[in-house]
């Protein structure tokens, strides 16, 4: 019999079997934000294809980071196919986001102070450890990041030669390994290497699908970064899901659509004009738009306050409460 076959009821003894076991964990991946799990129903889920969207700098890498760094501390292993950042730069970001986060200072330690650490030429035969503890919560971040740093595999991918097929075999490894499915990472989607013969459109397409089928056969959510279009960056308009870059497969096929947006570039304009400082404070505040939500409601927005600087977002998120441009939201 085909082993994707499944008859109903065995279905139902396997879901009462893992209920009935104390040691078995549900398959839904919480994110490390409180409130975009709730509204996601519990976190990302197993076989699920979600997107993360948003123009250029928003911080779309460090907030899907910080989602790798939130499963890797709580147990389980994560896969990280990183098409633009060298492993040590994503590293960076961790240890500083670690120390922001056990930090009571105003100026917690910074990516680029941890940058300098790693990057020391002086010669002075100083390691890490050494560079580090001369930095407010250095040696901290660092012992924090290293506890789960076994379970967090940084993968250096490069369009001509990061395919499907080695995206499996990677994701494969890591479970054989580990026992339990990963968190699939991939920064970002439009990189992924595909036949040179297809057009831009053909091979998003084809991406888009091959993840979406990954994600089931190793029961895991995959987390991919899509870049927008010209459409979607222009000023005064608000990224959609259907200004994500080559494909409508992309909204169709994915099971969850997440819209980052500077929230000073999407409230409405009065919140701007009669706001304190016309609205300046805006900036630091990222909106989060729940575009598409295939096991839960859509539409919800939630923001998150901006520490870039320091790798990360506060992850006490909060509604929003002003009204932004452009409500419409994406259905199928």
């Amino acid at each position: 019999m085909d082993p994707k076959l499944s008859l109903a009821i065995d279905v139902l003894e396997r879901v009462d079997r893992r209920l009935l076991d104390p040691a078995s964990e549900a398959a839904v991946w919480p994110t490390g934000f409180p409130l975009l799990d709730e509204e996601l129903g519990g976190g990302l889920r197993a076989g699920t294809l979600n997107l993360l969207a948003g123009a250029q700098g928003e911080g779309k890498t460090t907030f899907a980071l910080q989602m790798a760094r939130h499963s890797a501390r709580s147990g389980r292993p994560v896969v990280f196919l990183s098409f633009e950042i060298e492993a040590e730069a994503l590293l960076q970001k961790a240890i500083s986001a670690e120390a922001a986060e056990r930090s009571n200072h105003p100026s917690p330690l910074n990516v680029a102070q941890v940058r300098a650490a790693f990057e020391a030429s002086d010669g002075d035969g100083r390691g890490l450890v050494e560079r580090l503890g001369q930095l407010t919560g250095g040696v901290e971040a660092l012992t924090a990041v290293s506890a789960y740093a076994h379970r967090l595999y940084i993968h250096r991918s490069t369009t001509t030669q990061t395919t499907l097929d080695v995206i499996a075999a990677t994701v494969k490894d890591v479970l054989i390994e580990h026992g339990t499915p990963p968190l699939v990472v991939v920064d970002y989607l439009q990189k992924v290497c595909a036949p040179d013969h297809l057009l831009e459109e053909e091979r998003v397409t084809r991406v888009t699908e091959g993840l979406k089928d990954l994600s089931i056969e190793f029961e895991c959510p995959v987390v991919a970064i899509s870049a927008s279009d010209r459409a979607g960056l222009e000023p005064g308009t608000r990224m959609r899901a259907r200004n994500m870059r080559g494909s409508t497969a992309l909204a169709y096929e994915a099971d969850v659509v997440l819209i980052l947006s500077n929230k000073s570039h999407v409230v409405a304009r009065h919140h701007l004009m009669y706001g304190a400082n016309n609205g300046e404070h805006f900036k630091d505040w990222s909106v989060m738009t729940i575009e598409k939500n295939r096991t839960g409601r859509s539409g919800a927005e939630v923001e998150f306050r901006k520490h870039l600087d320091c790798g990360r977002f506060v992850p006490q998120g909060q509604f929003v409460a002003e009204k932004l441009v452009d409500e419409r939201i994406y259905t199928e």
